[in-house]
């Protein structure tokens, strides 16, 4: 359970990094934007920026997963075969918070994974993200094609277009991210790609090509 004060910072310091870039903010300025008297609060209660995003993931992700969790335990097992079924859940779970006003966690969460060299199978060693690592070896599992050098980065191409699409949805505060598009349809429109990206076979070279 967080103090009022942890509160206050957690939730200034997601603000800050979502708009400005974790490079960009220093913990003096998440001290100041928190309205804390003091400018080394947020360095007194989490040491670090490191320490303060991983504080931000555990705040965050206990509805997400929760969310994650209920969607894999209400699946059948026949569709846990399905991979769109699969990209679904781990989709939903972070385009709702996406949606939800005053939102800015997919936006902290696209900053960070661009912290991290945009490799999102680093994300997990910041903390959390246990649930969508699950669901990832799943969808893995189901598609073992991916485990080959030529599909292997579809993984990762997966991951990012996830992030940066939804945290672009976000940034509408879940109003149409395109003109054409409402949010749910948009919400669909990126489980089709994710699926298509992840299952779509690949190119036969031609003859003599490595």
């Amino acid at each position: 359970m967080e103090t009022p004060t942890r509160l206050q910072i957690l939730v200034a310091a997601e603000r800050l990094f979502a708009t400005q870039g974790i490079d960009a903010t220093s913990l003096r300025q998440v001290s100041s934007e928190a309205r804390q008297r003091n400018t080394a609060a947020a360095k007194y209660h989490f040491e670090n920026k490191e320490t303060l995003i991983r504080a931000i993931f555990e705040h965050r992700l206990s509805v997400i997963d929760a969310r994650r969790a209920e969607l894999l335990t209400s699946a059948e097992t026949g569709r846990l075969g399905d991979p769109r079924e699969l990209v679904e859940i781990l989709v939903r779970p972070l385009a709702e918070q996406a949606t939800r006003s005053g939102s800015y966690y997919v936006r902290f969460l696209d900053r960070v994974c661009e912290y991290v060299g945009r490799d999102v199978t680093a994300l997990p060693d910041l903390g959390g993200l246990e649930e969508a690592v699950a669901v990832g070896r799943l969808v893995t599992d189901r598609l073992p094609g991916l485990t080959r050098p030529p599909l292997r980065p579809r993984i990762r191409w997966a991951g990012q277009l996830i992030i940066s699409a939804l945290a672009d949805l976000e940034g509408t505060q879940g109003a149409a991210a395109t003109a054409e598009l409402d949010a749910e349809s948009y919400v669909v429109a990126l489980i089709d790609a994710v699926t298509g990206l992840l299952t779509v076979d690949a190119t036969a070279r031609p003859a003599g090509q490595r």
